[in-house]
């Protein structure tokens, strides 16, 4: 399995208690030459895929499980992200495009709030 940036990243941080708490076990070079590595592949990673993980987490956070959300850019510059919250059997719960992540979530578990009976009608 090749190692991703993110993963890079968190390898060199694990090295760094074991530096600290034990200096003859890994040795400076190693540390140093781990987060160098790790910062070259974290500044490769393009700001709009960042972004996309960020929007997908902010997601996910408000789905129920056995949903999936899957989260996509937009040709919208109004609304650059979109996301559509699907069940176990592929049918779509919700959709929406948003302006941020935080609005993208919260239209998202809007969306997914059970319905309300009436729509405010009076008798």
């Amino acid at each position: 399995m090749s190692q991703n940036a993110i993963t890079s990243a968190v390898g060199a941080l694990k090295l760094v208690p074991m530096f600290l708490n034990h200096p003859t076990v890994i040795s400076r070079a190693t540390l140093t030459g781990a987060a160098a590595e790790a910062l070259t592949l974290l500044e490769g990673i393009p700001p709009a895929a960042v972004e996309l993980i960020e929007a997908f987490r902010c997601v996910e956070q408000v789905i129920a499980e056995g949903q999936v959300a899957y989260v996509t850019p937009t040709n919208s510059p109004e609304f650059p992200l979109g996301a559509v919250v699907a069940d176990a059997n592929g049918q779509v719960c919700a959709a929406a495009s948003g302006k941020t992540k935080e609005g993208l979530a919260e239209l998202i578990r809007l969306k997914l709030l059970p319905p309300t009976e009436g729509r405010g009608e009076t008798p």
